[in-house]
């Protein structure tokens, strides 16, 4: 039986998310226990929680992770 076809509008966003061991032990031991044909719906989920309650002026801007990153494979 064909599938049917979806109406709606997909905006796809893709990403990758790097958990550091001590720092990060609590979303390594949450994705763990996600399968990874789950991860979005996860996601999904926890910033549905209140997960997106985040001041954005407060994070790290793309430069400095890439530089931070530069730093760490010299």
């Amino acid at each position: 039986m064909p599938r049917r076809a979806l109406t709606t509008i997909a905006i796809v966003l893709r990403t990758a998310i790097t958990l550091r061991e001590g720092e990060d032990d609590d979303l390594i031991k949450a994705f763990n226990r996600v399968p990874p044909r789950k991860r979005a719906a996860f996601i999904k989920a926890a910033m549905r929680a209140g997960g997106i309650q985040v001041n954005i002026e407060t994070l790290p801007d793309d430069d400095e992770l890439i530089e931070s990153m530069e730093q760490f494979l010299s």
